[in-house]
């Protein structure tokens, strides 16, 4: 106990693991409510994780006319699904990994998907 009466315990590790956790989820397939579609390709996540990060993506779910409990559908014709798979690792991981040849198209899905942080770090890289 603390001198105020108050257990207080900060698990340091907790964050990294749920996170991780998270992500492990994802890529199985588990848990996920949402299925985003990018040029015919389907990309599976979370809607509480892409809220989280993605300005323009909070909008859709808050606007999302679908009942909830299902899965949501969320299209983009025009983003190279690698590069939106780029952002989804980003999101569940805090870790921006692409190749030089991608960074172009990573910039324009994050643009589409307001991530400012990103943009601003493939703006830097590209001009």
């Amino acid at each position: 106990m603390t001198p105020n009466g108050y257990l207080i315990f900060e698990d340091e590790s907790f964050l990294d693991s749920t996170v991780a956790k998270m992500n492990a989820l994802r890529k199985s397939g588990q848990f996920c409510d949402v299925r985003l579609q990018v040029c015919g390709h389907e990309l599976m996540a979370h809607k509480a994780v892409l809220a989280c990060c993605s300005p323009y993506l909070f909008e859709i779910f808050n606007t999302d006319s679908e009942p909830h409990g299902g899965v949501s559908l969320v299209k983009f014709d025009d983003l190279n699904p690698d590069a939106v798979e780029t952002l989804l690792n980003y999101a569940y991981t805090a870790q921006l990994k692409a190749d030089k040849d991608l960074v172009r198209d990573v910039y324009s899905a994050a643009k589409k998907l307001k991530l400012e942080r990103v943009k601003q770090v493939c703006t830097e890289l590209l001009y």
